[in-house]
């Protein structure tokens, strides 16, 4: 049987009005520290869970927020979906997962959700799509709304230090001797710019060009890295070092390049943005850039729980933990 605020009230001598304020942190309840101990000692005793559900009318509040993402099975975004859940469970909110290019096809369940108060805020990865700008102004004009890995002027995101994770990316092939280091990029968002600047400044900085025929769109994809690597390779000259925006754009571009009969990493080096679990399991296991996606999940969370505080939107960038090279068999010094 479940235990009741009033086995609560009884069991510490208070009233449930008591009780109630004290669980809640009221901070204009005044009553004496043993008396707030009694109550919390009773919580405890009896093991008394508060009723979501009764929150949620109290706050006029659903209680669940809403994650949406481009590829519910895109491995990158399994640390995200994890961060962000234990933040909201953390919270005492539900996080519901959903599928942008779903939503923005006109599926009823989504504007039942946003227009029905089924869901307080919507946290977004975006990734420069018509389906984005659909969600985004279907959502946002309603309930509070979050951008993950981007920036919006109306709007609060929360990003990774993009640039920062490829002038590692880039550096760590420098310090391998390479002078022609190539960069394939994720486009379509203000994310990519950030890993451009990134790759050019660490070249610039080094004395090296960055050639434009070395910039080339790589995608989100094994397929787009891979047309993405065969139009670089056609390049001249060659470049022998390649910084892959993404890590299942950076499996295309392996792909390619066993195509055109180079070896990994002996004739070309590839890194890729961003790291997970089976990276090391490739052939040749593939060196990456680790970025911190459980904290950028959790940082939105965050951010989002202070929209719904009435907070102003504001931009935050998720630089703790700092970017990490994880060096594998893909990257080694250039071919004399």
């Amino acid at each position: 049987m479940r235990v009741s605020i009033t086995d609560v009230a009884r069991h510490a001598g208070v009233t449930p009005a008591v009780v109630s304020r004290v669980l809640n942190g009221d901070p204009k309840l005044q009553v004496r520290a043993e008396t707030r101990d009694r109550v919390l000692a009773a919580a405890r005793d009896l093991d008394y869970t508060p009723s979501h559900a009764a929150r949620a009318l109290r706050h006029n509040r659903a209680g669940a927020l809403g994650l949406a993402v481009h590829d519910v099975a895109n491995p990158l975004y399994g640390e995200i979906i994890l961060g962000a859940q234990r933040a909201a469970a953390e919270a005492g909110h539900v996080l519901l997962l959903a599928d942008i290019d779903g939503l923005a096809r006109g599926d009823e369940t989504f504007h039942r959700a946003v227009h029905g108060g089924a869901i307080d805020g919507l946290l977004l990865q975006r990734a420069g799509t018509p389906s984005d700008r659909k969600v985004i102004t279907t959502a946002s004009t309603r309930i509070p709304t979050v951008l993950l890995n981007d920036r919006s002027e109306s709007l609060a995101s929360v990003a990774l230090d993009d640039a920062g994770g490829t002038r590692l990316a880039t550096q760590h092939l420098v310090d391998l001797g390479h002078t022609r280091v190539a960069h394939l990029k994720v486009g379509g968002t203000q994310r990519s710019g950030q890993r451009v600047r990134g790759w050019r400044e660490t070249l610039t900085r080094a004395g090296l060009s960055a050639d434009p025929g070395w910039l080339v769109a790589g995608g989100h994809t094994v397929d787009s890295g891979l047309a993405g690597m065969r139009e670089l390779l056609a390049v001249r000259p060659a470049p022998t070092g390649v910084v892959v925006g993404n890590v299942l754009a950076a499996i295309g571009a392996l792909t390619a390049a066993r195509e055109a009969g180079l070896r990994v990493p002996e004739d070309l080096s590839v890194i890729a943005f961003h790291d997970v679990t089976y990276a090391g399991h490739l052939v040749p296991s593939l060196t990456a850039v680790a970025m911190p996606m459980r904290e950028l999940g959790a940082a939105a969370v965050a951010l989002l729980l202070e929209r719904l505080g009435g907070a102003d939107p504001r931009h935050v960038v998720v630089r703790d933990p700092e970017p990490m090279l994880v060096a594998r068999g893909s990257t080694a010094p250039p071919p004399a």
